[in-house]
């Protein structure tokens, strides 16, 4: 798996084909059992409106909107997303990141990845501290919309999101796609990359790893253009009337 911020100043992920689930149709306060339509379902979920801590802006909320958060003193330590399919492709906005953020990747009862603000966030550089709507707010903790890649070998069926702590776990904006990243029919992976998970081995990176280039199909050979096959449609044709000039009569 590999782990790459987008640009600091964005919300949303840039890969094509995925799902969104921003929250913004549920009601402030605990909702049990919400289901992201076509993807899976949340056993519990807190949202909140929108503040310093976190809030993805909105075309109808451009100051920032409602988002997810556990701990914080609500009932809500722990959310646990479980898809209807398997998928090798997630992606939320993570905000001020603190030390009491735990997010797990399972299939089945086997972990996959697990990441904290330190393993993860910690990584980012200065530019993404801060609020991105006040870089004043709250300037001392990291806010990125982080995309986790499986590779075509790598998928999951569960998320979890805890904050055991009285600090909060704020996310927002969540997007899922089934199928893995191809560089065939996604092209380059952009952004910044950040880590990269392998077993139990995470490794900090400034650049994505070139085995990535694992699901680039090989480029299928072109086409012969009209006028080749009209050629050579015509040399076998000559051929054959040749042939058959050239052959005895029979009977």
């Amino acid at each position: 798996m590999v782990t790459v911020a987008e640009n600091p100043n964005d919300f949303t992920s840039s890969l094509s084909g995925t799902s969104l689930y921003d929250f913004n149709s549920l009601k402030t306060g605990v909702t049990k059992n919400a289901v992201w339509e076509g993807v899976g379902t949340f056993d519990q979920l807190y949202v909140i409106p929108a503040n310093q801590y976190g809030g993805a802006p909105s075309a109808k909320q451009p100051k920032g909107s409602n988002y997810s958060v556990q701990g914080i003193g609500s009932p809500v330590k722990s959310t646990t997303l479980t898809l209807d399919t398997p998928s090798s492709y997630f992606g939320f906005y993570w905000s001020a990141g603190d030390a009491s953020n735990m997010l797990q990747f399972y299939k089945g009862k086997e972990l996959v990845a697990q990441f904290t603000t330190k393993s993860l966030l910690g990584n980012l550089p200065g530019e993404y501290y801060g609020n991105p709507l006040n870089r004043g707010a709250n300037k001392g903790e990291p806010y990125a919309f982080i995309n986790f890649y499986g590779d075509i070998s790598t998928s999951w069926d569960t998320i979890v999101m805890t904050n055991a702590s009285s600090s909060g776990f704020e996310s927002d904006n969540y997007t899922s796609r089934a199928q893995a990243w191809t560089a065939a029919k996604d092209g380059a992976i952009t952004g910044r990359p950040v880590v990269v998970v392998d077993g139990a081995k995470m490794t900090a990176v400034t650049s994505v790893p070139e085995k990535w280039a694992f699901s680039a199909k090989a480029p299928a050979a072109p086409a012969p253009p009209l006028y080749a096959l009209l050629a050579f449609a015509v040399v076998v044709g000559v051929r054959g009337w040749l042939g058959r000039k050239s052959s005895p009569a029979i009977g």
